[in-house]
């Protein structure tokens, strides 16, 4: 976004919007005779747009001879888009105009700039024009305005709607002018038109949920994109979302920005890290928001959503190319989203048995040079391939094709018609082939593009772990007392109770208690040897952490002295833990949080204070954990932990994790901090707080 902290007003009565959607009579504050002027550019436009209804100009300098001029919103009659591109004080004036007795104005489109995006003046303006527009709802300040095709309307000044292009079913949504129309060149390239283009600007009034929800409902659009730099309303953006699913319409969202969304240092390692990027993530995740990173994968996955297939998480694919050299650049870069396993023998006898020329049968499928000569029977190679139960889509890698242009569009036309989802790499096709074929939404011109396809494409969740999740919820951890930092005393033993696998603690407030409770729990050595106090919440940075300790007298002296240590610090009532030391060949870090934004959320990262680092690699999920959110995890946790791991472990430990904080509502953080990955693979934490009290985070502007 561009700037503002104007809070929103509440949410817009979609029907208003029709209005300035489809509007009549449109009135432009800000018509000049000067060409380069953003009134006069807004008028030609809208002409040229193909709007018949009638524009009348506010006050214009200069009469036109083709604009009747008003002296008053209440003299002009009914206005359905009211046009602003006045300087920011004057433009004020006019929003407040729409208030008066006899003006009827259904919304405006606030081009106007020098509002929140230039600092303090800038926002105190801002709330000035948006208290002078009272219910009005308005696009901007500082927007590039509206394209709505089925209303004949455009109001915009960009010089991208000079070019050549067709309506098509998609809605872009975008808090930036300019690269929302960057990515409609991105669609136009690949024959992809759109329906609509909406410009939110600074959002003083209308917001991007407020667009999101009132387009879904628009019968002409099937994917809706949008252009993002922060979301200040995380439930609207929910609700907007979920709308769209409702109606049937994919959401594809170019986010940029990870700014750190906890402001305040918080007590937790893990929720410290917690960016608003991971949490953002999570949020589209859940309501099925396929996010992107850059434009050309915005595009890919706009044209994938128009006609998707549902794979499964880590699909197979069949590849079936005219080139062994291109079978294998397929099977190496379309590892990232699918695998190509190697079809069964019953299946490569069937392919023998078609007699057409095969140089390979395994998987790729090579045709050979000469594949020209079975294209008709291509049908046959597909549904042998499409056959095997390791297949669950289909790439083809055809190049050139000038002399067989007829056969390769044929093909193109009939990928919808085949039995498994099939994608036709047309590699080296001639100028504007592959634009042609967009409605197919199948046709690619390069392996990356297939990539980027296949990974926009919906994913199933696997059953399994929504059964794991319904077993765990049942499971309570007991009563935890309430205070401002719980410790690994408390908050240990309440998490293993819950199911996560947790190290045994031995611990008492005098070393007579603890050496005791050692020859109970924990017998053999090495040991660790810990403070336990809400004080010290991060006792390693403290000095208050042993590793290693071999012996029962090393034992004894460092109980001592670190008794002695926490009265010299303060630490009143401090107990001493002691726990097995556990040989490990990796770790991470667990932690869930109640954000004021984005609600509860669980967070995996690496282990130790590593999980800080800015790049560290994070995976974030909302609570309470759904099957997307817990195979998000088990799919990241090995990249994050560097070595394998169990995973059905990993989800009985955040299904744990959940249910503790579903037990436990007075918990606002709780940090599981490492987790131990043993060379077995299996898990075991060594360290656990939890806090009760405020939830972290602010405005994540």
């Amino acid at each position: 976004m561009t700037g503002g902290t104007t809070p929103r007003p509440r949410a817009v009565d979609h029907r208003r919007l029709d209005r300035l959607f489809f509007p009549r009579r449109i009135a432009i504050a800000g018509l000049s005779p000067r060409p380069e002027a953003w009134g006069r550019a807004a008028y030609q436009y809208l002409r040229a747009g193909g709007f018949t209804g009638e524009v009348v100009a506010l006050r214009p300098r200069q009469p036109d001879p083709d604009v009747p001029g008003v002296d008053s919103l209440a003299d002009a009659g009914p206005i359905d888009v009211l046009i602003v591109a006045i300087p920011a004080k004057g433009a004020v004036e006019v929003i407040a105009e729409t208030g008066s007795d006899g003006a009827d104005v259904g919304g405006a489109v606030v081009f106007s700039s020098g509002f929140a995006e230039e600092g303090h003046d800038g926002r105190a303006l801002q709330d000035q024009l948006v208290a002078a527009a009272g219910e009005l709802p308005f696009l901007g300040p500082n927007c590039l305005g509206l394209v709505s095709d089925p209303g004949h309307v455009v109001v915009s000044v960009s010089g991208f709607l000079g070019r050549e292009r067709r309506a098509g079913p998609v809605a872009l949504v975008s808090q930036s002018g300019a690269m929302g129309f960057v990515l409609a060149e991105q669609l136009r390239r690949r024959g992809v038109g759109f329906s609509y283009y909406v410009s939110t600007g600074n959002e003083a009034a209308l917001g991007v949920a407020d667009l999101v929800g009132y387009l879904a409902q628009r019968p002409e659009v099937r994917v809706l994109g949008c252009y993002l730099e922060g979301v200040r309303d995380v439930d609207a953006w929910r609700g907007a979302c979920r709308q769209a699913t409702a109606m049937g319409c994919k959401v594809v969202a170019l986010k940029v920005g990870s700014t750190v969304a906890a402001q305040r240092a918080a007590l937790s390692h893990t929720a410290s890290a917690a960016g608003e990027a991971e949490l953002f993530e999570a949020v589209c995740r859940e309501e099925g928001v396929t996010l992107v990173g850059d434009e050309v994968t915005f595009a890919e996955a706009v044209c994938a959503l128009g006609h998707p297939s549902v794979l499964p998480a880590r699909p197979g694919l069949g590849v079936i190319t005219m080139s062994g050299g291109a079978g294998a650049m397929i099977a190496d870069q379309v590892g990232v989203v699918a695998d190509v396993p190697e079809l069964l023998p019953v299946t490569r006898a069937a392919l023998q048995a078609l007699d057409v020329g095969l140089a390979g049968d395994g998987n790729p499928v090579d045709l050979t040079g000469m594949f020209n000569r079975h294209l008709g029977r291509l049908d046959e190679v597909i549904g042998v391939v499409g056959s095997d139960p390791s297949i669950d889509a289909i790439a083809l890698y055809f190049t050139f094709g000038d002399r067989m242009l007829d056969a390769y569009r044929a093909l193109a036309r009939h990928l919808a018609d085949l039995p498994v989802p099939t994608w036709f790499v047309w590699a080296g096709a001639p100028d504007g082939e592959v634009p042609a074929q967009a409605e197919t939404a199948r046709v690619v011109a390069t392996i990356p593009d297939l990539v980027r396809s296949l990974a926009a494409q919906p994913r199933t969740p696997p059953a399994a772990v929504t059964g794991a999740l319904e077993v765990r919820a049942s499971r309570r951890s007991g009563p935890v007392p309430a205070g401002p930092v719980l410790t690994e005393t408390v908050v240990g033993p309440a998490l293993a109770a819950a199911g996560m696998p947790y190290v045994a603690l031995a611990t008492g407030r005098s070393a007579e208690e603890v050496l005791a409770a050692v020859e109970q729990i924990v017998p053999a050595p090495p040991w660790v040897v810990k403070v336990d106090h809400p004080g010290a919440p991060h006792r390693a940075r403290l000095g208050l952490v042993a590793v290693g300790v071999a012996d029962r007298t090393t034992l004894e002296g460092t109980v001592d002295r670190f008794f002695q240590a926490a009265r010299e610090q303060g630490l009143d009532g401090a107990r001493v833990v002691v726990e097995p030391m556990v040989t490990s060949v990796g770790a991470m870090a667990l932690g869930a949080l109640v954000h004021r934004e984005y609600g509860p959320v669980l967070l995996v990262g690496p282990g130790g204070a590593q999980v800080e680092e800015a790049r560290a690699r994070r995976i974030a999920a909302c609570l309470p954990l759904s099957a997307r959110g817990l195979e998000a995890v088990r799919q990241g946790v090995e990249v994050i932990v560097g070595a394998p791991v169990d995973l059905d472990a990993v989800a009985d430990a955040v299904v744990a994790l959940d249910a503790f904080m579903s037990e436990h509502p007075e918990v606002t953080e709780v940090d599981v901090n490492p987790v131990l990955v043993t060379p077995e693979s299996a898990l075991v934490a060594v360290d656990a707080l939890a806090v009760v009290g405020d939830q972290p985070g602010s405005p994540s502007a």
